[in-house]
């Protein structure tokens, strides 16, 4: 019975108003037969999911995990991974979701940092990563202990290890058997944990995607998150009973957002373990998702230059979420049904996701072309990036800083880069350059450190890619700059083609040609058939590197 699960069918106290266990208990209460967590294999209702979270929470607390304790998850998408996002909240801990891409350097580096007492994985993807083999690779001392913990000096506070799978390896045990050493914990253990956290404490500590340097820990707390993304649930109209679907990685905002947005709603979140345009159209179908939040062209275009698509498949579908420049928004608006309603918004880790969106009714030029007004609780304003508590005028460039309810808390042990980035009064630097209009509307112009300067001029990378995004033979198109004697660097492009393009890189050029200045277009096209990734961007330092090489 619900009523027999932490919280015992009472409304949260003041000082737990607003946690994601709380408000996932008061979810299974009131809407106990909806479904919240549906992959193509399986759908679980509230009820029967938070059962399964208690079961994980339980066998957290029988392993140690003590309100405020911190547990990694290096996995792939999975219901197994919702239960313990749920499952560490409602055992009063701080959740610490490991990029599935990271290599062994990067995760050294992360594990090293996050005091994880606990980490749990998988072997449901061995045959494309090994993670256990990549953990004994990150944390070469590793050493199993007699009675199931682990030693790590690249780790010290990681005691426990759990493997989501059916392979032995001598430093992991079954999750299976967390599960089942927390039988014997009572409901009031869990009731206890879920109350000893507050809206105000870390929920997530979730690492930044590393473009540009190492990977800083973003304090993300319950009321953040619940505040970023219900406004996102506003802004689209999600409603109870309702189903979003996100391919975004569980590590990542964007695939823990859409979660938070359907719990908030008593709506569902739908996911896949991996992206594949055929099962998520017939997920998409079978489930009649009314929101989809592919958030990032290669996920966006995928799904609908899928050999199965049509528009008609998605006849369910109300809105859909994709970040990207004019061009590319409206070829994308143009494959849609036209019931769809295309919107996109402007965010980042330290936002707790959502910043600025646009609006269901706004007239279409801004709609595609701008990224829209601050959500509620959040102001955003323009500063001049040399001096970053002076702002500049009306639809001048800058760069873009925000505060409010939606903000990061502190990078995690990393006093000097907290105090860089969030200002007197709360104002948090974005890194990022943009203009607002006298309505108010935010205009993304491009990470700061990508512009190049060719000649003297100028060139924004995002205004060539989204060009070469039109091209029907690009799959994807990034720009970096190539030092030059000359011009001081000039633009190169690496494309990926669709499956059976014929283009050549001089088709490209000339392509460019026709619509840009000549020291925007591109010198030179590398054509890849896979890019350097962090959780959902394309890690454009590496690109740089190879053309170094």
């Amino acid at each position: 019975m619900v009523s027999a699960l932490p919280g015992g069918g009472e409304r949260a106290t003041a000082t737990t108003e607003g946690t994601l266990a709380v408000e996932l208990v008061h979810r299974a209460e009131e809407h106990p037969d909806l479904t919240f967590v549906s992959f193509p294999d399986v759908d679980l209702t509230y009820a029967a999911f938070l059962r399964r979270a208690v079961a994980m929470a339980k066998g957290l607390i029988a392993a140690g995990l003590r309100p405020g304790g911190h547990v990694a998850a290096l996995m792939t998408n999975s219901p197994t991974y919702v239960e313990l996002l749920f499952g560490v909240h409602l055992a009063g801990g701080v959740l610490v979701p490991l990029n599935a891409r990271f290599k062994r350097r990067e995760l050294s580096y992360v594990l090293g940092r996050c005091d994880a007492e606990l980490l749990v994985t998988t072997d449901a993807v061995d045959e494309h990563t090994d993670f256990t083999a990549l953990v004994s690779e990150a944390l070469p001392d590793l050493r199993p202990g007699p009675d199931g913990t682990v030693t790590a000096a690249g780790a010290p506070r990681l005691r426990r290890i759990y493997l989501d799978g059916a392979k032995e390896v001598p430093f992991a045990a079954p999750l299976p058997g967390l599960i089942e050493a927390g039988r014997g914990v009572p409901d009031d253990a869990v009731t206890a944990a879920t109350h000893a956290r507050t809206a105000d404490d870390t929920a997530v500590l979730l690492y930044t995607s590393g473009t540009t340097a190492d990977p800083k820990g973003c304090e993300l707390t319950h009321r953040a998150l619940r505040g970023s993304w219900s406004a996102f649930a506003d802004v689209v109209g999600l409603r109870r009973g309702e189903a979003m679907w996100t391919p975004c990685p569980f590590f990542h905002v964007g695939g823990i957002g859409p979660t938070v947005s359907a719990l908030v709603r008593g709506a569902a979140v739908m996911s896949m373990s991996h992206f594949d345009p055929e099962v998520a159209l017939e997920h998409i179908e079978r489930r009649h998702a009314e929101h989809l939040f592919p958030a990032f062209p290669p996920l966006t275009l995928g799904l609908l230059r899928a050999p199965g698509y049509a528009p008609e498949r998605l006849r369910s579908v109300r809105t859909v979420l994709n970040v990207a420049p004019r061009e590319t928004q409206e070829m994308i608006q143009a494959l849609l049904p036209a019931e769809a309603t295309l919107l996109t918004d402007f965010g980042m880790t330290e936002g707790a996701g959502m910043i600025t969106a646009t609006a269901l009714d706004e007239p279409e030029g801004d709609r595609l072309g701008r990224n829209g007004n601050p959500i509620p609780g959040i102001e955003v304003r323009i500063a001049d990036p040399d001096a970053p508590e002076t702002l500049v005028p009306v639809d001048a460039p800058g760069e873009i800083q925000f505060r409010g309810v939606n903000a990061f808390r502190a990078y995690y042990r990393d006093p000097e880069a907290t105090a860089a980035t969030i200002l007197p009064g709360g104002w948090v630097r974005t890194g990022d350059s943009g203009s607002l209009n006298a309505n108010g509307s935010l205009l993304f112009l491009g990470r700061r450190k990508d512009v190049l300067k060719v000649g003297g001029e100028n060139v924004s990378p995002l205004e060539v890619e989204a060009l070469l995004s039109t091209h029907p033979e690009v799959r994807m198109a990034q720009i970096v700059g190539r030092p030059s004697a000359r011009y001081g660097e000039v633009p190169v492009a690496f494309v990926e083609t669709t499956d059976g393009a014929e283009c050549t890189g001089a088709d490209l050029i000339a392509f460019c040609r026709g619509d840009l200045a000549s020291y925007k277009v591109p010198r030179e096209i590398r054509f890849v058939t896979s890019w350097p990734m962090s959780a959902t961007k394309i890690q454009k330092f590496r690109l740089r590197a190879l053309l170094e090489e």
